[in-house]
């Protein structure tokens, strides 16, 4: 019993569906005998999905269809049609509104006929439908008073006096039908990218596919690497962005280069695809831009496009391939090994989360020195936004590594992480010693980078790792005594002590000068927390070679007296620090015995030591006191003189 019902059920609905579809198709005319001319036509209007405009010139008609949801342009060319230029259409149709209504056969009776409106063979018919069902409205004459338009309506029973503005909004130029967009895939719906260009060359045409992937874009073709995500979105928008300049009346595919494109552009999106075929350059013109003929795979029409966009898709395989070619977390690095040759350079965290500089070197002691943390941090920042700047090699063989430099490379670097151990290579031909190339464990490419900062960001001295911060004070102890003094002359420059009256450094220096407060105040904090610009030697000598002929002697001693806090009693100790002269604005060599070391000074410690300089002669310029005029130079006798000169 259940299993008929339920089949009645199943026939019943049937049924009702068949009858929507029969009523939905009939063929009958819209009702165009109710109310006003908006009454008249509102119901084709609202369910249209055909516009034509014909007028007494075959070329000028005008036919738009409704395809799923866009409107299309199908005479006199096919095209997207403009959908704001479209619904303009319906919009003024659906509202528009009559000035005066009389009908066709008060006319006749009055001796006129429809050929005094213009409406026997109207200048223009426009016509709205859906299926075969349609309505006609034929315009006619503009009235002699009014700037009105005659309108026959669409039961040829009545003629219509309507604003000649609302009938001007319908009759839309062709190009203002046209949508200028080429694309109508989403920018967020493509998935994929593939380009096919022509090489003249003699060779198969170069393909190029890139796909997105969960974490961006990668190259499926000619070579699979990844993309960079930044220019491929980029070039994406480009694309979708570009408009078409004119529409072409010819359809020679020969004459624009269409018959065998140079470029072929295919966008995928959710199950769909398009592909825009690019021929060769319109002739030159002065001032405009370059253009090609191009036209969709689909769509017979042919029209021109701004160059540039596609000429940057030339190099496609290179211009949007990533130049970051370094991965790895800095986090989980413990150690870098930075060698050449024999030569090398190990980086190593400690457990407390400090790094260590050593040298190993054949022949050498192993010299361990604390590092800079904020060092470590920028190296390994560094070499991890590596950039190349061309790609060189994408499957090398032993010959090209060699011819490369590869058998004997610049710099060898490990970094090593519990999990992994990444290593990069960089190497410079003899040939070339102004390039640089590189290598990595994880990939058989070649890239170019560039020589000169990469090899400032990999010294191989150990010193150029070494801790800024020389020495540091403890908190609680207490400078007692600081000097300064010309260890040539033996003169004391200054000396300053704090005493039972005068406990604070600011009651000691107040009749101080306020330039020699301010240097002395400067050297105090130093003192504290003595930091370099630059390490020199790892040793200390007493005096510093420049090079194999000449050297610069101390000149100055800077020294404190420092009170360090103990369990029973207080320890006094001394800190002392030699300086050169200032060999210019901002170099000065110093050094310290107890740190067993020499180095470049800061610049602050320069400018408070030369507060405190003898005999320093300061230029005009530098106390604010006029400029004198410079001597004048005796001239040169004229070259006849010198020949009259006697001679013996």
């Amino acid at each position: 019993m259940r299993l008929q019902l339920t089949y009645i059920l199943i026939a019943l609905n049937i049924f009702a569906f068949g009858l929507i579809v029969l009523l939905d198709d009939r063929k009958e005319p819209y009702d165009t005998k109710i109310g006003g001319l908006a009454e008249c036509i509102s119901t084709a209007v609202i369910e249209t999905d055909r516009i034509e405009l014909r007028g007494q010139i075959p070329d000028k008609v005008r036919i738009i269809e409704r395809q799923g949801s866009k409107w299309m342009l199908t005479k006199p060319l096919q095209w997207k049609a403009n959908s704001f230029a479209v619904n303009r259409i319906l919009n003024q149709l659906q509202f528009i509104q009559e000035e005066a209504t009389f009908f066709v056969s008060e006319i006749e009776r009055s001796g006129q006929s429809l050929e005094d409106f213009g409406l026997a063979t109207p200048k223009i018919k426009l016509i709205i439908g859906r299926g075969e069902r349609q309505i006609v409205l034929s315009i006619g004459n503009t009235t002699e008073i009014g700037e009105n338009i005659y309108l026959l309506g669409p039961d040829y029973a009545k003629i219509y006096v309507v604003n000649r503005e609302v009938i001007d909004s319908l009759l839309v130029e062709l190009g203002d039908l046209r949508s200028r967009s080429i694309f109508n895939i989403p920018v967020f719906e493509i998935d994929a990218l593939k380009l096919q260009i022509k090489t003249y060359s003699g060779g198969s045409d170069l393909k190029v596919r890139l796909g997105r992937t969960s974490s961006g874009w990668l190259f499926e073709a000619p070579l699979n690497a990844q993309a960079d995500p930044v220019l491929v979105a980029n070039a994406i928008n480009s694309l979708t962005a570009v408009k078409v300049i004119r529409f072409q009346q010819t359809d020679d595919l020969i004459l624009t280069g269409l018959k065998e494109p140079f470029m072929e552009v295919t966008i995928h999106g959710n199950k769909r695809q398009q592909t825009l075929l690019i021929g060769i350059k319109t002739p030159s013109s002065v001032g405009t831009e370059a253009a090609y003929f191009a036209k969709l795979e689909d769509n017979p029409t042919i029209f021109t496009l701004p160059a540039e966009p596609f000429d940057a898709l030339r190099e496609a395989q290179a211009a949007l391939r990533e130049r970051n070619f370094m991965s790895f977390d800095p986090a989980a690095i413990n150690t870098v090994q930075i060698g050449q040759g024999a030569q090398e350079i190990r980086l190593q965290k400690l457990e407390k989360g400090e790094w260590q500089v050593i040298r190993s070197e054949k022949g050498s002691d192993i010299q361990p020195n604390r590092t800079d943390p904020a060092l470590i941090k920028n190296l390994l920042d560094d070499l991890l936004e590596l950039r190349a700047i061309g790609f060189v090699a994408d499957a090398p063989t032993t010959t090209d590594l060699n011819q490369l430099g590869f058998s004997d490379p610049q710099r060898t670097i490990k970094l090593i992480s519990p999990k992994e151990i990444i290593t990069l290579e960089l190497a410079s031909p003899e040939s070339k010693n102004n390039k640089l190339y590189a290598r990595t464990s994880g990939s058989v490419y070649i890239y170019e980078i560039d020589r000169r900062s990469t090899l400032e960001l990999l010294p191989l001295d150990p010193l150029m790792y070494r801790n800024r911060l020389l020495d540091s004070l403890p908190q609680a102890a207490r400078i007692q005594t600081i000097r300064l003094e010309n260890i040539q002359t033996g003169q004391l420059l200054f000396e300053k002590s704090l005493s039972a009256e005068k406990t604070s450094w600011e009651s000691v220096l107040e009749s101080a000068p306020e330039k020699e407060q301010s240097a002395i105040f400067v050297l105090l904090a130093k003192l504290r927390d003595f930091t370099v610009k630059k390490y020199l030697l790892n040793e200390f000598t007493y005096n510093y070679s420049i090079d194999s002929e000449s050297s610069v002697p101390w000149i100055y001693r800077l020294s404190a007296d420092v009170l360090l806090p103990g369990d029973s009693i207080n320890q006094l100790d001394t800190r002392t620090y030699v300086f050169s002269k200032r060999l210019s604005g901002t170099v000065q060599i110093g050094g310290s015995e107890d740190q067993a070391t020499i180095f470049e000074t800061t610049q602050s410690i320069i400018d408070a030591i030369y507060t405190f300089e003898q005999n320093t002669i300061m230029p005009p310029e530098a106390t604010g006191d006029e400029v004198p005029d410079p001597k004048p130079i005796d001239k040169l006798p004229a070259p006849e003189s010198i020949l009259e000169l006697p001679t013996y």
